[in-house]
C-alpha cells in the first residue's frame, strides 16, 4: 500500500503534467480515504452420500467396484485435489450382493399377456370396402343378394363396374368387393383369427421382472458425489467505473491463495483482507475442502481544498503510481442541473411557440 506521502507525491505530478502551478503539496491540505479492492472466488468441494437398494436384470460384474462396510457414511475416501472436480463414486456395501432366479418366471419366460399363451387372438374376418365402404357396393341390390331396383338408364361410371357376385347384375358391383360391400380381412385372411403380434404365435414372452434373463441380482449401493460450489468475489462498487477500470488494468495486485479442508489466507495476508474474507470462509454443510484464489488493491482516493471540483484516485502500478482524475459528485450534480434546466427551456420555448 502506498504511502501517504506517496500518494501526495502522484497527484503533485499529476497536477504538474496538467500544467498546474508546481508546488509541494502538504498533508493537511488533503484528505485521503483508501479503499480496498478485493476480487477473486473460493471453489468448494461439497460432498453427499447415501444408500439406496439396487435390482439389475441378469447377471452382472460388481468385483471391480470397490466395496465399504456397513455405514457410507464412516468409508474414508480422500479429499479430491481439485475442489472444481464434479466426480461421482459408486460403492457395493459389503456382503449384500445376491444372484438369484427370477421369482416370476424361472427361465425368463412367462405367459403372452395378449393372447395369454394361445399363440393366435380373435379377429373379425370381413371389413367394410375401403373403395365404397358399403354404401354403393352394388347398384342393384346393395350387397344383399336380391334385386331391388332396375338399372338405371344412365351408368356415369360403367367402365368401373363389375359384376356382381351376390345378385349377378353385370356392370353394377364395386370393383373392389363385387358388390359384397365388405372384404376379407388382410390380417386374418378371413379366418377369424390371427398369430398373436405380441409373442408371434410362441405364446410366451420375456419376463418382464429379469428382462427374459431368468437371473436377478440385488445389492446395496453406497453413492458418494463430489460437486463443486463456486463463491465469487467482486469489487465493491465505491470507486468510480473509470477509476475501477484503470486499477483492474494498470493495478499491482497481490494475490492470495490457499487450499485445504480447511483453508485460510496465509500470516502474511494484509488485515483488512483476512477481516474481509473471514465470513465467506465459514463452512458450507458437507464441505470438505475448497481453494482461495483472490487478488487485492488498495486504492487512495484524494481531494484537495484548493480543488474542491476534483477527486483524485491513486493507483499502484508495478512502476510510479498512476493517478486517474474524476468530476466531484457536487459537480456531477451541477452539470446535471445545468442539463435539466436546458431541457426544461427549450420544452417551455416549444410550447410557446407552438
Amino acid at each position: 500500500m502506498l504511502s501517504d506521502e506517496d500518494v501526495l507525491a502522484a497527484v503533485q505530478r499529476g497536477l504538474k503534467q496538467r500544467g498546474e502551478p508546481a508546488r509541494t503539496l502538504r498533508r493537511v491540505e488533503a484528505k485521503i480515504t483508501r479503499h480496498l479492492l478485493l476480487e477473486g472466488e473460493i471453489v468448494r468441494c461439497i460432498e453427499s452420500r447415501e444408500e439406496k437398494p439396487q435390482l439389475h436384470r441378469g447377471p452382472v460384474d460388481l468385483s471391480e467396484r470397490p466395496q465399504y462396510e456397513t455405514d457410507i457414511d464412516e468409508h474414508p475416501i480422500p479429499a479430491p485435489r481439485d475442489p472444481a472436480d464434479r466426480v461421482t463414486h459408486t460403492l457395493v456395501r459389503r456382503g449384500t450382493v445376491r444372484d438369484r432366479a427370477c421369482d416370476a418366471c424361472g427361465n425368463g419366460r412367462t405367459q403372452c399377456g395378449r393372447c395369454r399363451g394361445a399363440g393366435d387372438i380373435p379377429c373379425e374376418p370381413w371389413t367394410a370396402c375401403e373403395t365404397c365402404r358399403g354404401l354403393d357396393s352394388c347398384r342393384r341390390c346393395d350387397g344383399t343378394g336380391r334385386r331391388t331396383r332396375e338399372a338405371p338408364d344412365d351408368e356415369p361410371d360403367k367402365d368401373e363396374r363389375v359384376t356382381c357376385a351376390m345378385c349377378g347384375a353385370g356392370d353394377a358391383a364395386c370393383a373392389a368387393c363385387r358388390g359384397r360391400g365388405r372384404q376379407k380381412c388382410a390380417r386374418c385372411e378371413g379366418k377369424s383369427t390371427r398369430t398373436c403380434p405380441a409373442c408371434s404365435g410362441d405364446g410366451t414372452a420375456a419376463c418382464d421382472r429379469c428382462a427374459g434373463t431368468g437371473r436377478l441380482v440385488t445389492w446395496t449401493e453406497g453413492v458418494v458425489e463430489w460437486r463443486p460450489h463456486t463463491d465469487t468475489i467482486a469489487p465493491a462498487a465505491d470507486i468510480p467505473f473509470r477509476a475501477g477500470r484503470q486499477a483492474r488494468e494498470r493495478g499491482d495486485w497481490t494475490t492470495v491463495e490457499a487450499s485445504g479442508e480447511r483453508a485460510a489466507p496465509p500470516p502474511d495476508t494484509a488485515t483488512e483482507v483476512t477481516r474481509l474474507l473471514t465470513p465467506r470462509l465459514r463452512p458450507h454443510p458437507g464441505e470438505i475442502t475448497r481453494r482461495i484464489s483472490v487478488r487485492h488493491l488498495s486504492v487512495a482516493r484524494v481531494t484537495l481544498a484548493e480543488h474542491p471540483h476534483r477527486v483524485f484516485f491513486v493507483i499502484p502500478t508495478a512502476a510510479d503510481p498512476y493517478v486517474v482524475r474524476v468530476s466531484s459528485p457536487r459537480r456531477v450534480w451541477q452539470f446535471a442541473a445545468i442539463a435539466l434546466a436546458a431541457v426544461a427551456c427549450l420544452v417551455l420555448v416549444s410550447w410557446l411557440v407552438g
